[in-house]
């Protein structure tokens, strides 16, 4: 099942890319991308769902318990191939995007430097970073498609979205029904592309990804619980 679901989404990879592409990216590189209020709210709404130990900052360690406590989830140890991908995934999104503001010995970053690292290194080449954050939304398409049928369920998207992000019952279905563009009840893999590049390239006011980690203003309590990553992935069967 995990192969098709991988041949299902890399079939989707040039259409998808080339129609995330069409919509949301305006202009190939600008230097110097400034952070509207659009981008603002949703990179410190991710900074605060990573923040779990509310210490107004972020390593690469709380991008791993973000992959972390989705595999567990699933009962997927973090150690076998789907893991591994994941894992894999996740830490180019911090090595891509996040690590050149990373400072002192413990290489963290606070919200005012997230926010400036997603700027100089994801806003101002949209195209190619597009490209980029395909093969991350690529890695967690195929853990949250549990059945291995090709597509997203309502219910493996709640999944998904509660123990990635912290993010209620309520507003998973309400967010669901925003990105199902064709509203067949599933999330396809171009779906969720569109998803992944809405989330963190437009500046759409009101885009229907722009909650992808959560609606903004809503509380972070649930999702700081959630975070804790599980304590022995590895040890479950697969």
């Amino acid at each position: 099942m995990q192969k098709r679901t991988r041949a299902l989404v890399t079939g989707a990879a040039a259409g998808a890319l080339a129609a995330g592409a069409a919509i949301l990216i305006a202009v190939r590189v600008r230097p110097d991308v400034a952070v509207g209020r659009v981008h603002r709210n949703k990179f410190d709404r991710w900074f605060d769902t990573l923040d779990t130990d509310g210490n107004d900052y972020i390593t690469e360690e709380n991008l791993r318990q973000a992959a972390d406590r989705v595999l567990g989830a699933r009962g997927v140890p973090v150690d076998s191939p789907m893991g591994l991908e994941l894992r894999e995934a996740t830490s180019r999104l911090w090595t891509e995007f996040i690590a050149p503001a990373a400072t002192g010995d413990d290489r963290r970053v606070g919200r005012k430097e997230l926010r400036a690292a997603l700027a100089a290194n994801m806003l101002s080449d949209r195209i190619t970073s597009a490209a980029k954050l395909a093969t991350v939304a690529d890695a967690y398409f195929a853990i949250t498609d549990e059945d291995g049928d090709g597509l997203i369920s309502s219910g493996e998207f709640v999944q998904l979205m509660r123990n990635w992000n912290g993010v209620d019952y309520t507003e998973s279905h309400r967010l669901f029904e925003y990105l199902d563009a064709d509203h067949d009840n599933r999330i396809s893999p171009d779906e969720w592309r569109r998803a992944i590049f809405g989330f963190f390239l437009s500046r759409e006011r009101n885009h229907p990804a722009n909650d992808l980690m959560g609606k903004v203003g809503s509380p972070i309590g649930s999702g700081r619980l959630l975070n804790r990553a599980p304590e022995t992935p590895a040890a479950q069967p697969q």
